[in-house]
């Protein structure tokens, strides 16, 4: 064996020496090609060499440097810029400020800003790059806060086939039912509603001195476009009629509107007679400013005025658009509280001047965002934006900013058992604060299990649910506040814990999906996959809440209990209603697509699973150790209120129960089990067939951290009084031993030795006094005690 394995070793070696050699090459091919900037070169043989031998940090930072310099692969150097921190040999200082940019490119804000604060820390007072870094700094703490914010609103792709282009900028009329996108090789399109939905858009027929022209703008009800284009090596603004689909020949705005600078973008109000616009002109407050002009005739307009440092900064401001209202200006900037690139920022109108604006989360990301329109009621915006993490392309989104909903639905399942399967159940909602009970609130079906609950969002509610065969449970449930409407999606699974084929506790699990499933990063390639029904409209399932909600009315919450009881006799038309009711809660829930059962069967990382265990009590009445709970009108008793929040609920550690469970009184116990196991005359030794119920007893203490054991050892009369003690001591900590004390904290075990016990306990039978009595237990904390 010896032999083969160094005859093994011996073939190796040529080919490991031969190996190392290429390396060698690589690395010098490398190093010379990095070193004649061949970035592309550079790269290609130093990823050779690190596939063979992990580089050293000198030559990761060479690569790492090459990338940097390399379209599109400035990304991949971020691992190489950190391995190349382990040498003095490289320039930290510049590491650390491109690590800084990187991070914040990939949204691990964190991270960029331990960089950019390294930077800072170790930089002279002439250091170049110190107003960068500080900058950078500022954005990224923006950038934490705007994208916690930006899940507020639920930001939708336009559906297909509107999703398909490769857009740079995208408008809408004031009433919503046109835009006009035009996409990055300069085409322009445009899409009418139909029948509720945006229809196949209909190409543009451009005027030849459109074929470069970037569309800045439309009129509110799209008959004219504006653009920008260059004259003479500047950006002047242009308008042109829009007549069916084709766009006449265009004019450059007269008067201070063109200047000999660059002027990119312009709004105009609906009246037509004020017109924002940006330019880089001499005079502004940074490099690029917005600027008003009032129209004084039909082909004439005034002086040009920046609007000011509100909303102008030293930084770029572009893109101005003003809402039909008049009330609210949007503008991109790269200043104020930016995360990156432009963002897009909101004022409103005080007076004659304009509130400080505020970045408008929900659209902006870490690039150029420079895309905004917005309908007339100011519910509806769409804008062009590439998705995060894919800057190569840009898409067409959409947002409802309508406020709060009235109503919000959630939609649930009742399990239990083991296998799981539906179980008849009875659900009341109480409203937490008020106490009162929740009128529309739909018992689960028995054959399925599925529920239906509608209630304001925003609030924090108590749900009981008696379900057969088990205890009531009483879950506080908080929904979210919802700006616009989604389906929430709740899962309860009830288990009964058995021990020696004896029922001595239950286990709820309740999973709340309460968040749009369409909002996540699972939700864009499942949509992707799903492509025909990707478009979620909730008109129909709305139009259906409200059915119910009139219909129940109309029959009233106290009719309903009783025909949910009572068996069906005739069909008069308070039956029908009930009937009509009892399907329209049945589609309700079916109502769930293709779409959603798949997010909802992939995607479980963002969903709040809570679960309690809990065990009955063999030494009290049913009322002593439930919860009693007094609503408006109702008293109920309950487990105690199992909370699903996880911001509010108080987990249930270990520690809770570290005390001296000994010190215990008789009144301070619930005693969850009994189990006695009896010995043979003078003999220590466990029968095999009560092995299996101790170790079911040991998984049970282990499982459970609030459990005790009390084991009490006995012996018959016969022998001597400190014999019959020594034997029951030996039986108790037999049993001790087999029950595995090492995986249970002592404090928690207590023995206790009897020694023989009286016959007339037992009736004169000696077998029964050669036991050991396990008593399992669970301590009632004072709180209990004194309710």
């Amino acid at each position: 064996m010896r032999i083969k394995n160094l005859l093994i070793i011996l073939f190796l070696l040529p080919l490991l020496a031969s190996s190392q050699e290429d390396v060698k090459k690589d690395l010098k091919l490398g190093e010379r090609y990095y070193n004649n900037e061949q970035y592309q070169d550079a790269i290609y043989f130093y990823l050779k060499a690190d596939s063979v031998k992990p580089l050293n940090p000198l030559d990761a930072a060479n690569l790492a440097w090459s990338l940097l310099n390399s379209p599109d692969r400035e990304l991949e150097a971020i691992p190489y810029f950190e391995k190349a921190l382990n040498t003095r040999r490289t320039n930290h200082q510049l590491i650390h400020k491109n690590l800084g940019t990187l991070y914040h490119k990939v949204f691990q804000f964190d991270k960029a800003i331990e960089h950019f604060t390294t930077y800072l820390d170790n930089a002279g007072r002439e250091d170049r790059f110190i107003i960068y870094c500080e900058r950078m700094l500022e954005t990224c703490n923006n950038a934490k806060k705007i994208v916690e914010a930006r899940q507020e609103y639920e930001i939708n792709p336009l559906p297909y086939p509107l999703s398909k282009y490769n857009t740079k900028n995208v408008f809408t009329t004031v009433d919503g039912r046109v835009i006009i996108f035009q996409t990055q090789d300069y085409t322009l399109y445009k899409s009418e509603i139909k029948q509720g939905r945006f229809q196949e858009p209909n190409k543009l027929f451009s005027h030849g001195r459109l074929e470069k022209a970037n569309l800045v703008g439309i009129s509110y009800d799209a008959q004219i476009l504006y653009f920008n284009q260059k004259e003479k090596g500047d950006f002047d603004l242009y308008e042109a009629n829009l007549v069916g689909l084709t766009i006449k020949k265009p004019k450059a705005f007269p008067g201070e509107i063109n200047s000999k600078f660059n002027e990119y973008d312009l709004t105009i109000s609906p009246d037509g007679t004020t017109m924002y616009f940006s330019s880089d002109r001499p005079g502004g407050y940074g490099k690029t400013d917005i600027y008003r002009i009032n129209r004084i005739s039909e082909n004439d307009w005034g002086t040009a005025e920046n609007i000011g440092p509100e909303i102008n900064t030293p930084y770029l401001e572009r893109a101005p658009f003003l809402q039909a209202s008049g009330k609210y200006f949007y503008f991109a900037s790269t200043g104020h509280e930016n995360m990156g690139g432009f963002d897009i920022f909101k004022s409103t109108k005080t007076g004659i001047s304009w509130s400080n604006p505020e970045n408008v989360a929900f659209i902006n990301t870490i690039y150029d965002d420079l895309s905004f329109s917005q309908t007339g009621n100011g519910n509806f915006v769409v804008f062009s934006r590439p998705k995060d993490f894919e800057p190569e392309e840009e898409h067409l989104w959409s947002v409802n900013l309508s406020q709060n909903i009235p109503l919000t639905i959630v939609k649930g399942t009742i399990l239990a058992g083991s296998p799981l399967s539906p179980v008849a159940a009875d659900i009341k909602v109480y409203d937490q604060e008020t106490k009162e009970r929740m009128k529309y609130i739909y018992n689960p079906n028995p054959h399925t299990g599925k529920y239906l609950m509608i209630f304001p969002p925003g609030k924090d509610y108590e749900m009981v649910v008696e379900a057969d065969g088990f205890l009531p449970q009483l879950i506080q449930i908080v929904v979210p506040g919802q700006k616009y409407f989604y389906e929430l999606f709740q899962e309860i699974r009830l288990y009964t814990i058995e021990l020696a084929e004896e029922k001595i506790g239950e286990k709820v699990e309740v999973e709340n999906v309460f968040y749009d499933i369409y909002q996540t990063n699972l939700s864009d390639s499942l949509i992707e996959k799903y492509k025909p029904q990707r478009e979620k409209n909730y008109d129909h399932l709305l139009k259906m809440v409200e059915d119910i909600i009139n219909t129940t009315d109309s029959i009233g919450i106290e009719n309903i209990n009783e025909m949910r009881e009572a068996p069906k006799t005739s069909q008069n038309e308070q039956q029908e209603s009930y009937d009509h009711l009892v399907n329209l809660i049945e589609t309700a829930i079916s109502n769930t697509d293709s779409v959603s059962l798949a997010l909802l069967d992939k995607q479980t990382v963002e969903n709040e699973e809570t679960s309690n265990i809990y065990f009955y009590s063999s030494n009290q009445l049913p009322h002593e150790y439930l919860d009693k709970t007094v609503y408006n009108g109702d008293t109920l008793y309950t487990k105690p209120r199992l909370n699903t929040n996880k911001e509010k609920q108080v987990q249930a550690e270990d520690s809770k129960y570290d005390f001296n469970y000994r010190a215990l009184k008789a009144e301070e116990k619930r005693v969850v089990m009994h189990k006695t196991i009896y010995f043979d005359v003078n003999e220590v030794q466990i029968k095999t067939k009560y092995l299996f119920d101790i170790s079911q007893i040991t998984d049970l203490l282990y499982n459970n951290a609030s459990l005790g054991i009390e084991i009490h050892g006995y012996a018959d009369e016969r022998g001597t009084a400190r014999y019959n003690e020594q034997l029951s001591r030996r039986r108790a900590n037999e049993v001790f031993k087999k029950i595995q004390s090492n995986r249970i904290k002592s404090n928690r075990i207590i023995i206790e030795a009897h020694g023989e016990e009286d016959l007339n306990r037992n009736k004169g039978k000696l077998a029964k006094s050669r036991r050991v009595d396990i008593v399992i237990f669970e301590p009632i904390i004072q709180s209990e005690i004194e309710k």
